[in-house]
């Protein structure tokens, strides 16, 4: 046997190995960036754990967009806090937003660019079963505030921010 065919034998165990560890890790994490000049939260890039859909309040997740159209197109990668979870008591009113009577916003601060009285998006509801209540961190994010809830089923996964 020459070199040639000793070398291939020994390094193709190796090479299985890199290309099974490259594969799982490409199926299972994803990058999450946010391309816009204002941010929501306070970082930029995500590493996205896309096995770990097991929703807690108050963690950050990645989820596929279905109701901020024309601002997001559906299926658009968010990320955000859940704040909400179901069961939970959600008030909104245009001086703040409340989570089972704890401050986690402050108003209704895009109702006016997006073309809509603040009335529209005053509530005072539970979460559904299966639903989340996703918020920013700054006062002007494009939250569950505007659109509503979102499914356990367009969970992602929980987000690690990088950066």
């Amino acid at each position: 046997m020459n070199k040639h065919a000793r070398f291939m034998i020994r390094a193709l165990p190796l090479t299985a190995l890199m290309v099974a560890a490259s594969l799982y890790v490409t199926t299972r994490y994803g990058v999450g960036i946010d391309p816009q000049k204002n941010t929501c939260l306070d970082w930029r890039v995500f590493i996205i754990d896309k096995h770990n859909t097991s929703v807690e309040r108050d963690g950050i997740y990645a989820f596929k967009s279905t109701q901020m159209e024309p601002y997001f197109r559906n299926g658009t990668v968010i990320i955000k806090y859940v704040r909400g979870v179901t069961g939970d008591r959600v008030t909104v009113n245009t001086d703040q937003i409340s989570i089972n009577g704890a401050v986690r916003g402050q108003g209704l601060l895009l109702a006016d660019k997006l073309g809509m009285p603040t009335t529209r998006y005053v509530r005072d509801e539970i979460v559904p079963l299966d639903k989340f209540w996703f918020m920013g961190t700054s006062s002007d994010s494009f939250d569950s505030r505007y659109w509503g809830y979102v499914g356990q089923s367009e969970v992602i996964g929980k987000a690690y921010p990088i950066w």
